[in-house]
């Protein structure tokens, strides 16, 4: 369980981007490559709002072949309490214990319903721990760890700091945040966090562009600075995240590595990263 590992070092986790084609055998040769060095896998439920095979059960697929855990995310527009609920159950019975409840993006495909948030997802996700259903029948408690996210980039950094206060009212553990491209303002978000959550972890995203193509593209949802974006092309990304990872080590449990499918190159930068911590 993540928990475990993290009460102890700091942590590496790998983001993994379901194939639409289902080739789950192609991306676990891939992954495999990255056992020793990362603690545990992130598992995005319809990144975007387009679809993508279903979280929970790739993540068991994934966790089965590589011998590594995962972390499979959980979209509260796509859930009742009762579906939630079952699913948390579904996850217990397939070894997954580690869970990452967030709202989630609006649906680009299909629709999306309203009758939970993260943190309603969490409330649910607390009680099953205690053994409690939100029908308030008695159930075998069941233990996760639990996760959820943290955005830096927004410009109401206050905003986002009373939706984390409702995440670590209903049991959050563990925030993962959006990728980071501006240390200076994240270390001082950084510390503000702690003062707030002082038993929660913070774990900071790290993300490949690749392109300016492609972070034009994810500007306006990511936050991503502009003159972040003009280096993208004129230095080594890899350098870049590495730099950051420097600055924000001492400020964080962990890192939250995204690859945007390009595993290659991430995995010799996890392993600088593992130097690093």
């Amino acid at each position: 369980m993540l928990r475990e590992k993290i009460s102890k070092r700091k942590i590496i986790t790998l983001e993994v981007l379901l194939p639409r084609n289902l080739n789950l055998n192609g991306l676990s040769d891939k992954i495999k490559q990255f056992n020793g060095y990362i603690d545990a896998l992130n598992i995005p439920s319809n990144p975007l709002g387009r679809l993508r095979p279903d979280a929970l059960c790739c993540a068991h697929v994934i966790q089965q072949r590589t011998g590594i855990e995962t972390i499979p995310h959980f979209v509260a527009r796509y859930f009742t309490s009762l579906s939630f609920e079952s699913h948390l159950l579904g996850a217990a019975a397939l070894e997954i214990s580690n869970v990452l409840c967030i709202t989630g993006d609006a649906p680009v495909e299909g629709r999306s319903g309203f009758e939970l948030n993260s943190s309603k997802l969490l409330d649910i996700a607390k009680k099953i721990q205690q053994g409690v259903t939100s029908a308030r029948k008695a159930i075998n408690p069941v233990d996760f760890c639990l996760c959820t996210s943290f955005n830096p980039n927004v410009p109401n950094i206050q905003g986002e700091f009373m939706k984390s206060r409702d995440k670590y009212k209903y049991g959050a553990e563990c925030f993962f945040t959006q990728p980071v491209f501006n240390p200076i303002r994240f270390i001082e978000i950084a510390k503000q966090f702690r003062q707030r959550f002082d038993k929660a972890k913070l774990i900071a995203g790290l993300s490949f562009l690749h392109t300016k193509k492609r972070a034009f593209a994810l500007m306006k949802f990511l936050g991503i600075p502009y003159e972040y974006i003009n280096n993208i092309e004129e230095r080594d990304e890899t350098e870049i995240l590495l730099e950051t990872a420097e600055k924000l080590k001492d400020h964080v449990d962990g890192f939250y590595i995204i690859p945007i499918t390009k595993y290659t190159k991430a995995l010799e930068f996890v392993k600088k990263i593992r130097e690093m911590l």
